[in-house]
């Protein structure tokens, strides 16, 4: 016997049939949580399918935020006070900036997150880029990239600038809304989450959500806005004001060492830890080392020659390590008490300085102290 849906199906000849709900029972119905791309403790910032949109000034630094963010997510790597809970295809497409300027910067963040073999081969198959030039929603634009996202399959798909890929008016809504429902269609083709890189005006709106020129559409839209600007009262600082449908208004403060190409997260401390690959390095290396010897944990490690020298620089102005002479360096005491899975700037905000010998010698064989809040806790007004 034929059911109603058949027959509605066969009438409406290929037509897609409504999912039909009903006011009364619906609010009652399980239904399947969505995965979550970027999570925070405010709430879910980007869910799978959603559209988040970063706005900022031109060469504020919207491509190194994001390409700090993409290093995260390609490596399932909670980053710039994001959580994210497992590594992700991401297919940028660049529309912005030269060769030498993504290379450059891709070095410069290889370096920083101090990319090991395996790592590499994360980032080699989840972090994927393309400079090209595309009009949409025009014909052949879709036809290309849909051919080229159904050879990638990326599960988040980057547009940096939207001016690069737009074809419409930016004040005009009719043409925002055909460019949106182009994105929207390769969202449900392709099972993609996007996000799109927006310039703001020349007069900073003082609604972030709205803080991209032209229409106000694509606000609207996306799922998020995330509105990226300098500190007005801090040199060298940033905020990040994220607005979104499923997670309460929070702000990122960020910062970046002026000789390098990254951002770290101020929130909640006021310096970043050492990588866990630079202790790991000094962790297997005797108290007194030379540079040799430094070098040869590094490549064990995936690490250039250049790279374990500009680790080697860090650890000093970490406080890891000291230089006795040219090419001879000592560990520091406080490395000894890396036989714990915690950082050294960790241990450095809850015990003084001046006490590390004895921190040493209470925590040395204390295997159960597994991070500083239990340290702390367990050794209070000990020292």
């Amino acid at each position: 016997m034929t059911s109603i849906i058949d027959e509605v199906k066969a009438k409406a000849k290929g037509f897609k049939v409504w999912t039909i709900e009903n006011a009364v029972d619906f609010p009652d119905k399980e239904l399947l949580q969505g995965d979550v791309i970027l999570n925070s403790d405010k709430g879910a910032v980007l869910t799978a399918g959603g559209i988040l949109q970063l706005t900022g000034a031109g060469k504020i630094g919207k491509s190194m935020l994001l390409l700090n963010l993409c290093y995260g997510l390609a490596l399932g790597r909670d980053t710039l006070g994001f959580g994210i809970g497992k590594a992700r295809k991401v297919l940028y497409v660049n529309g912005e900036n030269s060769a030498l300027t993504m290379q450059s910067r891709l070095r410069y963040l290889s370096d920083y997150y101090c990319i090991d073999f395996e790592q590499a081969d994360r980032i080699r198959e989840n972090l994927l880029f393309t400079s090209t030039g595309l009009l949409l929603p025009k014909p052949e634009a879709m036809k290309e990239i849909r051919g080229n996202l159904a050879e990638v399959m990326p599960e988040v798909l980057i547009f940096d600038p939207l001016k690069n890929f737009y074809s419409g008016e930016e004040n005009s809504a009719d043409n925002m809304r055909e460019f949106m429902a182009a994105v929207r269609l390769l969202i449900q083709q392709f099972n993609v989450t996007v996000i799109i890189v927006h310039h703001t005006g020349k007069k900073q709106n003082d609604n972030n959500f709205y803080s991209g020129r032209g229409s106000s559409l694509l606000a609207d839209d996306a799922e998020t806005t995330a509105a990226f600007q300098k500190d007005a009262n801090n040199k060298g600082l940033f905020n990040l004001y994220v607005t979104g449908r499923n997670c309460d208004e929070f702000t990122l403060h960020l910062t970046r060492q002026p000789e390098r190409w990254y951002l770290y997260s101020l929130t909640g401390k006021l310096e970043p830890l050492p990588d866990h690959t630079l202790i790991e390095i000094i962790g297997s290396l005797p108290e007194h080392f030379t540079t040799g010897l430094f070098n040869e944990a590094a490549h064990s490690k995936g690490m250039s020659l250049r790279t374990s020298g500009d680790r080697i620089r860090t650890a000093i102005d970490s406080g890891l390590i000291e230089k006795l002479s040219q090419g001879k360096f000592r560990k520091v005491q406080v490395m000894q008490v890396m036989q714990f899975p915690i950082g050294v700037a960790e241990v450095a905000e809850v015990f003084h300085p001046d006490n590390t010998s004895e921190v040493m010698q209470v925590m040395q064989n204390d295997a159960d102290c597994r991070n500083v809040s239990e340290l702390a806790e367990k050794y209070k007004g000990l020292f």
